[in-house]
């Protein structure tokens, strides 16, 4: 077999034992000739190479390479000019992309870029031996520039190259790992030649290496190479991997597929990619979840509109000082159909909502948990997925934060620091604590309220026993009354305005900081507060991120507070993002002021007092115990709550949830737990009245323990442990679920017990 026959051979090869067939006869032929070198001329590069944990993340580093290469080719082709720092910069340079996105683009536009960089899954050998193809039509490669860039590790070639993606990962490489060959080809230009290679894993002999190597086939000491006419094999790159390893990816559409998860993993893809899947014969656009929720749709999508919104927050960036900035942005689903318990698993990890990009790709997510209990939005859980744009960070910033392989994020100040930053714009955002607020009472039960100050009693009675002192906090309300620092969707008391729908006027005629008239506005040192400000002018008159064409000033308070970013001007309402320098006196007063400029009209304007105050101070909750308000809540697998709570569908896996919101403690618990389900059918069958007891009794222990757990966990992150960032968040909700399944069972046994206790009881009538 001849070097043209082996190129021929692996263009059509469907199975490892072809590949292996071949291989076997092309090194009969020319024997020592053939030789097996070790990719990145490292005999020890396992390491390197197995570095990442999920094969789907491994085939996004070959995508974004072959991104890199259209770039590459653009960039040659325009002579460098303009000189483009970024590669979103390069793409709305070179190729016409919008700086804001693919969403931007029409279909047509997007399935015609797409055309540049294909990616094509074959059959195969069954799903974890797939053939996968990623196929650009970039700058293409060199033979002679094969080694020093392709089948090299960790060199630098990219490393000056702003506006390329390389530099924050591994490269492609990954892939070796997970595939029992790669075909390696390429064409640089008009050059006549092919340049190509496998790439295999090579074991050694056990007594004499700890273990094996990954090699690429070499001729003669130098990649294999052809002549080929241009219409046979185009100028770009071609990498196709034979048994491929995609058993978690192996649905036609959805979370679990390819087509997810380059759509999830591509957040917001500086180009749009051709998929082309030849096992459930369809081929569609991925354009990233960012640009479907921005209402792109492209052929084969699912709904002709996109995805249903009830909320969005435009794209908006946020200064954090020496770190440079963040962008921020969110979106909150329709409530779905029954079928459809978590809308968001079409999109993105439905664990880890909240996705960190560089250049368009994810390289980190925070968990949901940042959403339901830092931003105190437990009921939106399900519905909501966030956005934070890492691009405008530092250098420093950014190899502070992101590890190479891009799956992960480093835990440290940044971390935390963008984490709080998050849950701040969250907390700030009205609209937000309405549809929390919505969804939570769509199924509120009534209660009786002696019968909620009885169980009240037994819950101080049992905390008592425990050796705490008990006292009673503040808060909480019945059906139709106001919970204390609740928003309703009329008013917001603590800062005097009325929510309503503006009425937007061109020429606008006013613009209001929105805070008590009569109160300044506090801050301590080192805090940032988001303050709302509402005009009757139309969007076009503020830009955050052009702040050269906005007609609306953010003057500062000199030497007291600092903007370090504002929101969107959506539906006449922003917020404008102020921090306190932590070095501030405490006392000194100042002034915040916002300015509105018409086109040959007065400017507006308003401004408010500001405070600064001393720090809060931590309160030491060792032996004291604080009972809320609280409500306990049933739910059956067949409520819309059981959704709502995003809880798993095995029963065994839930007894309860306590959520902390609004002033109000609300424990919902599974009527479907088998410990408990069990025991309630027994006393069923028995007395009805009975069961009523035993359902109060067990309410009661709920309540109490879930205070204890409570007041463990403040006590923790007291100590030093933080809720968002200490520990790894899905586990650490594991471990809670099983404590409370662990709850549940005790609850059980005591409210079992007391009950047949009083039915032992002599009566006292």
């Amino acid at each position: 077999m001849q070097i043209k026959e082996l190129f021929t051979f692996l263009q059509t090869a469907t199975s490892v034992s072809e590949i292996e067939s071949a291989l076997d006869t092309f090194e009969k032929t020319h024997g020592q000739l053939i030789q097996w070198v070790a990719v990145g001329d490292r005999e020890n590069n396992v390491g390197t190479i197995e570095g990442s944990a999920d094969p789907g993340r491994s085939i996004i580093e070959r995508i974004t390479n072959g991104i890199d290469a259209i770039l590459e080719k653009e960039h040659d082709n325009h002579n460098g000019n303009p000189d483009c720092r970024t590669p979103r910069e390069a793409a709305f340079a070179w190729l016409e992309v919008p700086l804001q996105g693919l969403s931007e683009l029409s279909p047509t536009q997007r399935r015609g870029l797409a055309q540049q960089i294909r990616v094509i899954l074959q059959a195969g050998d069954g799903k974890d031996a797939r053939i996968i193809e990623i196929r650009d039509g970039g700058v293409g490669i060199t033979p002679e520039n094969m080694r020093s860039t392709i089948l090299s590790l960790n060199e630098s070639n990219k490393i000056q190259k702003h506006y390329v993606a390389g530099m924050y990962g591994q490269g492609g490489s990954s892939t070796f790992a997970r595939s029992k060959y790669t075909l390696i080809a390429s064409r640089n230009g008009t050059d006549p030649r092919v340049g190509f290679t496998l790439v295999r894993y090579m074991d050694l002999d056990p007594n004499s290496f700890k273990s094996g190597h990954y090699v690429y086939l070499t001729f003669n000491g130098s990649v294999l190479q052809i002549e080929e006419k241009i219409e046979n094999f185009k100028a770009g790159t071609q990498v196709k991997h034979f048994g491929y390893d995609l058993s978690n990816y192996s649905s036609p559409v959805g979370p679990n597929s390819l087509y997810g998860l380059l759509n999830s993993i591509l957040f917001d893809p500086i180009l749009p990619i051709w998929l082309d899947n030849q096992i459930h014969n369809y081929r569609r656009v991925i354009k990233g979840s960012r640009n479907a929720l921005n209402g792109a749709v492209d052929e084969g999508d699912e709904k002709s509109r996109g995805p249903e919104l009830v909320h969005s927050s435009k794209m908006y960036y946020v200064s954090l000082g020496d770190w440079g900035s963040i962008g921020i942005e969110y979106w909150v689903l329709q409530k779905s159909e029954k079928e459809n318990r978590n809308p968001i698993k079409a999109f993105v990890n439905s664990n880890k909502p909240i996705i960190l990009t560089l250049n368009g790709q994810s390289h980190a997510e925070f968990s949901k948990l940042i959403v339901s209990k830092a931003a105190d939005l437990p009921f939106l859980t399900q519905r909501f997925i966030g956005h934070i744009d890492c691009n405008k960070l530092t250098a420093q910033a950014k190899r502070a934060l992101f590890v190479s392989n891009r799956e992960d994020a480093r835990s440290g100040a940044l971390y935390d620091l963008i984490q709080q930053e998050f849950v701040k714009s969250l907390k700030s955002d009205d609209a937000l604590t309405l549809l929390n607020n919505e969804a939570r009472n769509e199924n509120y039960h009534e209660r009786d309220e002696t019968a909620v100050q009885q169980m009240r009693k037994e819950v101080a009675s049992i905390l008592k026993i425990q050796g705490f002192e008990v006292t009673t906090a503040t808060g909480g309300a019945k059906k139709g009354e106001k919970q204390q620092g609740e928003k309703t969707a009329t008013s917001d008391s603590r800062h005097g305005y009325t929510k309503k729908t503006i009425d937007l006027k061109e020429p606008p005629t006013y613009i209001k900081i929105l805070w008590k008239e009569d109160e300044e506005i506090p801050f301590y040192p080192g805090q940032r507060r988001h303050i709302r400000v509402e005009t009757d002018a139309n969007s076009t008159y503020h830009d955050p991120n052009n702040l050269e064409t906005s007609k609306i000033n953010i003057i500062n308070s000199p030497g007291l507070l600092e903007s370090c970013g504002s929101t969107p001007l959506q539906g006449g309402r922003m917020r404008i993002i102020y921090e306190c320098p932590s070095n501030s006196i405490i006392g000194s007063k100042g002034i915040i002021r916002v300015e509105l400029r018409r086109s040959g009209l007065p400017t507006l304007s308003d401004e408010h007092s500001v405070v600064l105050i001393e720090p809060p101070m931590s309160t030491d909750t060792n032996k004291h115990l604080s009972l809320p308000p609280f409500e306990v809540n049933p739910v059956s697998p067949e409520d819309d709550m059981w959704d709502t709570l995003n809880w798993p569908t095995d029963e065994n896996e839930i007894a309860s949830s306590a959520i902390q919101n609004d002033g109000m403690l609300r424990i919902y618990y599974s009527t479907a737990y088998p410990k408990f389900a069990e025991k309630l059918k027994a006393f069923e069958r028995r007395d009805a009245t009975l069961a009523d007891v035993f359902t109060k009794k067990y309410e009661v222990w709920l309540v109490a323990h879930s205070l204890l757990l409570d007041h463990d966990k403040k006590n923790n992150d007291a100590g030093g442990s933080s809720s968002t960032s200490a520990g790894d968040p899905e586990q650490m909700e594991v471990v809670e679920r099983k404590e409370r399944c662990r709850i549940a069972i005790m609850s059980t046994i005591f409210a079992e017990r007391e009950v047949t206790y009083l039915t032992m009881k002599p009566s006292d009538e």
